[in-house]
């Protein structure tokens, strides 16, 4: 067996470590950190970067690359600001993008945390283009956050895997279920109902789109 210092690593990091910064941002921001990564189908790499402006409230902006290193093309305004008056979770912020294409939909699905008085919460949103966005709203309560969502139904319904439990980082490996309606689907009559996410043993209300 070979030794774990011999064998070979899982990433490398590129020779030129591309890092966008602050400094490379059109607009003036704080810190710019935590992006979800996706290859677009014209073969460009976009990054959703979580920015945080200067008063300490995060939103998401995109950024463009034709070979994921360098001649970025960065949106010259937020791409996804919150929007705490029709979500209020969203109220101190939305952070951490993880991304997900759904090839039922034809879509991206954006799972993210979105951030306010009450914790850090877990709420999706839908797009083609990363440009316009269709909020699907709170999907887990706080304290969760960096969910993921899987690529393709299971049994018609969709699933979601949160990583961490809480601030506390307790490790749990839930698997969440949405029925079709959930994400643009039609209507279940399963346990996964149109607008409701099941897990850990309790259902939790989830904004579906009409």
């Amino acid at each position: 067996m070979t030794p774990p210092d011999e064998a070979d690593p899982l990433f490398e990091r590129h020779p030129h470590n591309p890092i966008l910064t602050a400094a490379d941002w059109p607009y003036p921001v704080n810190s710019v950190f935590n992006p979800g990564a996706v290859r677009l189908p014209d073969g460009r790499t976009l990054l959703l970067c979580r920015v945080e402006d200067r008063r300490g409230i995060s939103h998401l902006t995109a950024a463009r690359s034709p070979d994921g290193v360098g001649h970025w093309e960065i949106d010259p305004r937020p791409t996804f600001l919150p929007d705490p008056d029709r979500h209020p979770e969203e109220r101190w912020g939305v952070e951490d993008p993880r991304l997900t294409f759904v090839s039922e939909l034809d879509q991206y699905a954006v799972a993210y945390t979105a951030y306010s008085r009450g914790g850090p919460a877990v709420s999706l949103a839908l797009t083609r283009d990363f440009r316009a966005f269709d909020r699907l709203g709170a999907v887990l309560p706080p304290e969760d956050k960096d969910t993921a969502l899987f690529p393709r139904p299971f049994d018609g319904r969709w699933a979601m895997i949160p990583p961490v439990d809480g601030l506390l980082g307790r490790a749990h490996l839930d698997l969440l279920l949405a029925g079709p309606a959930a994400l643009g689907g039609p209507p279940s009559g399963d346990r996964g109902a149109p607008g409701r996410l099941v897990g850990r043993g309790e259902d939790r209300s989830i904004s579906a789109p009409d």
